[in-house]
């Protein structure tokens, strides 16, 4: 797997471009009313059912609301590397594994430039149930849980960012039987913190994918990882010998 990841021009440009015009259409004009309504549309379709159907569909999103539960993702992630011919063989799977860590850098590196950019333009918010008055808070029903229902800055979605840049690096390397498995993770676990009303639809639809996007641009359709990519297998393989 060395010398994995090459200029690809079209690829690039494509991803970079989407990612702009989401944030655009997010930050500016007519275009902003339209995710305002659907981020209201989609809070007043979800939040009062943790009243209304209570009992185990508030307690299940409760319980993927508590810090401790982002452990379950990250471990299931772990298990995808690992897993023999699930995205990498035997032999590739250290270095996938290496790759997207260095992956998630380039990631969070894009999220800190996105969120001096909303912040420079006075764009930030807080989250629904912060915002809004009659919002059902989890946090209200199971004080004991320590779970996370409400951010004084929402945007961008930290959550879906990390989960759409796994899914585009799983999606570089292997459409398989597990796709369906991946894309089902992803979803499952981006759901808790809109459900619970910590972000809005577009913190995930806008900041989550475009951060994926253009994390995923130039670290995949670019030479940027090879380099430190062999540098960190290299080691890796000498400490794992010894």
């Amino acid at each position: 797997m060395n010398n994995i990841f090459s200029f690809r021009f079209s690829t690039f440009v494509t991803l970079n471009i989407i990612s702009l015009l989401l944030v655009s259409s997010w930050s500016y004009g007519a275009t902003r009313e339209y995710w305002d309504w659907l981020d209201r549309w989609v809070f007043d379709a979800t939040n009062p059912l943790l009243n209304e159907l209570g009992g185990v569909w508030s307690w299940f999103w409760a319980v993927l609301s508590m810090r401790i539960a982002d452990l379950i993702p990250f471990f299931i992630i772990l298990w995808f590397f690992y897993a023999k011919g699930v995205i990498f063989e035997s032999k590739d799977r250290l270095v996938g594994l290496i790759g997207f860590a260095l992956l998630g850098v380039v990631m969070l590196f894009v999220r800190e430039l996105l969120d001096f950019y909303v912040d420079y333009n006075h764009l930030n918010r807080a989250s629904p149930t912060m915002l809004i008055g009659e919002a059902v808070r989890l946090s209200s029903i199971y004080p004991d849980f320590g779970l996370k229902d409400y951010s004084g800055d929402s945007f961008p979605g930290d959550h879906a960012a990390v989960l759409f840049t796994w899914l585009g690096y799983c999606l570089f390397f292997v459409r398989n039987k597990w796709t369906p498995w991946i894309l089902f993770v992803v979803v499952l676990f981006v759901m808790p913190r809109l459900m619970a009303g910590a972000h809005w639809m577009s913190d995930i639809m806008v900041g989550g994918i475009s951060t994926a996007l253009t994390a995923l641009a130039f670290g995949l359709y670019t030479p940027l990882l090879n380099t430190p990519q062999k540098i960190l297998n290299k080691i890796t393989n000498r400490i794992l010998r010894k």
